[in-house]
């Protein structure tokens, strides 16, 4: 009897917790595929009665995402334990994976909230923070096998799924997710090569903005590498000009002792016409960062446009030799410039009528030409084949004027 008694008290408990779901959940909850449970959640939203049944109808995708999700998955750790070849379905693996992420953040949104009574009571949030946290790995593994496939908008796909879940109120504080996240950089550095290969500048940004904050110093240059391009990339209109030079300020300011950072600086100041802030800052970044030789190169470029070569030449020969390709067109520059001394000096000695210089002033301008040959002649040893610099013309005229003939006639 007492049993009997037992059993009735049970199945009056159960008809009373299934009395306030409405038809709607119910269709949701019985849906075995999860196709028709994601038609049905659409749908028929706005005909559930509640915060909860939101929150239950929304946990139902997970749970059937989770479940493909897992299966792909025990068949890839039996695999690889007992070196079988069972067929995986890589992508479904993915795209459930994706999917019981998005739709355990949207049940979040709905299981924080309070019940009719005003009581907070989350019914699902441990449960998917505990089994979606290795679900994220597997999502940022398949963006990266997309990537290296060159399937961008999918890549693009299982990383903003990543990123974005660790700052969804579902993993607030919970440590590899939201905090001390070792993946992060990564993700971020691939979802933005993948938003940038898509055109997608502005997202790209966005995720390069995060990938430079990694400790990692590959992530961390790279990411800067490519952030900067792509803010470059966004400009279509004057306003965005406007706005990427104040963005670059911007990060001048977060990070006022990174090169790359101030010479995009610099191009953009260039590009304002804003030539003296050009020099000011020259003068400002070389007075932190002594060993760096690209503020001279700015500064080297501009002085030679306002035709003060010998300034423009002081501030070449700071230029260190080490790195080959800024040294090339630091040569280069010294050498022209002092070409165009000699050329100032020429027309400023020269005789009005005979165009004839007097015999010291000749030796003089003898001079200058061969302190520009060992210039030209140093770019020609560096850029033999003239790929980067035209060393050439103004070698071969100076030969020329030198009485070199032999070596005039040996350059083409």
């Amino acid at each position: 009897m007492k049993k009997l008694l037992m059993m009735a008290m049970m199945v009056v408990a159960s008809s009373t917790a299934f009395a306030g779901d409405s038809d709607a959940l119910k269709a949701i909850l019985k849906a075995k595929d999860f196709a028709e449970a994601e038609a049905l959640v659409k749908s028929s939203l706005g005909q559930l009665a509640n915060d909860q049944e939101k929150a239950k109808a929304y946990n139902k995708l997970v749970e059937l995402a989770f479940e493909k999700y897992k299966k792909e998955d025990d068949t890839k750790t039996t695999n690889q334990v007992m070196q079988k070849n069972d067929p995986i379905d890589k992508e479904g693996m993915v795209l459930a994976g994706m999917n019981a992420l998005n739709y355990a953040i949207e049940c979040d949104k709905y299981d924080i909230l309070p019940d009719a009574k005003g009581k907070v009571k989350p019914a699902f949030q441990k449960k998917n923070q505990d089994r979606l946290k290795s679900v994220r790995i597997g999502v940022l593994n398949g963006g990266i096998d997309y990537a290296n496939d060159n399937k961008n908008e999918d890549a693009l796909k299982c990383f903003e799924a990543y990123m974005n879940s660790a700052k969804a109120a579902l993993f607030e504080g919970v440590e590899g997710v939201a905090v001390n996240d070792p993946n992060r950089g990564v993700a971020a550095f691939y979802g933005g090569r993948a938003a940038a290969q898509l055109k997608d500048f502005a997202k790209a940004t966005d995720f390069f903005k995060v990938g430079v904050q990694d400790t990692a110093k590959q992530i961390h240059d790279l990411s800067f590498e490519f952030l900067l391009y792509s803010m470059r990339m966004s400009q279509n209109t004057k306003a965005d000009s406007v706005k990427y030079l104040n963005d670059i300020k911007e990060l001048y300011g977060q990070y006022p002792d990174n090169e790359q950072v101030y010479g995009a600086l610099s191009d953009a100041v260039i590009q304002q016409g804003t030539s003296e802030e050009v020099i000011r800052l020259a003068d400002e970044f070389a007075a932190k960062n002594p060993v760096s030789s690209l503020p001279h190169v700015y500064k080297g470029y501009l002085l030679m446009q306002q035709k003060k070569y010998d300034e423009s030449i002081a501030e070449f020969d700071k230029v260190s030799e080490d790195n080959k390709a800024i040294f090339l067109q630091c040569v280069y520059n010294r050498a022209v410039c002092k070409w165009n001394k000699a050329a100032e000096f020429n027309e400023a000695k020269s005789d009005v009528r005979t165009g004839r210089m007097k015999p010291e002033d000749e030796a003089t301008f003898k001079n200058m030409l061969l302190g520009a040959q060992q210039d030209f002649e140093k770019a020609k040893e560096l850029d033999p084949d003239q790929m980067t610099v035209k060393w050439g013309y103004l070698l071969k005229n100076i030969y020329t004027q030198t009485g070199q003939q032999e070596k005039a006639d040996a350059i083409l």
